[in-house]
């Protein structure tokens, strides 16, 4: 009966747990949104560009842990709103280089730090076996809510 208990109560944990974080991600969003009309992961790509002056769409996709059709998406909603640009470079016309327009600059200079960075750089801090325990959690949770083949793009980024 104890065990019973106390696996209940890490099963109440664990749902808690995954809620915050959730609504965490939620409520970052929406006050990105409703304050400077893009979303957490727009926002992202935007501080990520103007810490490096301009970079690749690969690099972007790379430091964002995202795929390049993803990334490439996002930097495709930042230039209708005018926040980037696209540039081929001059010593090799296939690659892309993505660099702020003056109002992405001013955006990414006023706009507080995404929160999704959060979970990312504590991530990194993490000695490799305790990351590699939440890994192999999360990839369990994943198979037990059947979610392994599910498309992905980024917290409530829009496709």
């Amino acid at each position: 009966m104890a065990t019973q208990i106390a696996r209940d109560a890490a099963i109440t944990e664990i749902i808690q747990s995954l809620r915050r974080i959730i609504k965490s991600l939620q409520d970052y969003s929406q006050t990105v949104s409703n304050h400077f009309g893009i979303t957490g992961p727009q926002l992202w790509a935007l501080k990520t560009i103007h810490q490096t002056g301009s970079l690749a769409v690969g690099e972007l996709s790379e430091g964002m842990y995202l795929h390049p059709s993803t990334v490439s998406g996002v930097v495709d909603r930042l230039e209708k709103k005018g926040y980037v640009i696209r540039d081929r470079t001059e010593k090799d016309r296939r690659v892309v280089k993505v660099r702020l327009t003056p109002k992405g600059k001013i955006l990414a200079r006023k706009a507080p730090n995404p929160v999704q960075g959060k979970m990312i750089y504590g991530l990194r801090k993490l000695k490799k076996e305790r990351l590699g325990l939440i890994c192999e959690s999360v990839r369990e949770l994943v198979g037990i809510m059947e979610a392994q083949d599910l498309k992905v793009t980024f917290f409530f980024d829009e496709e």
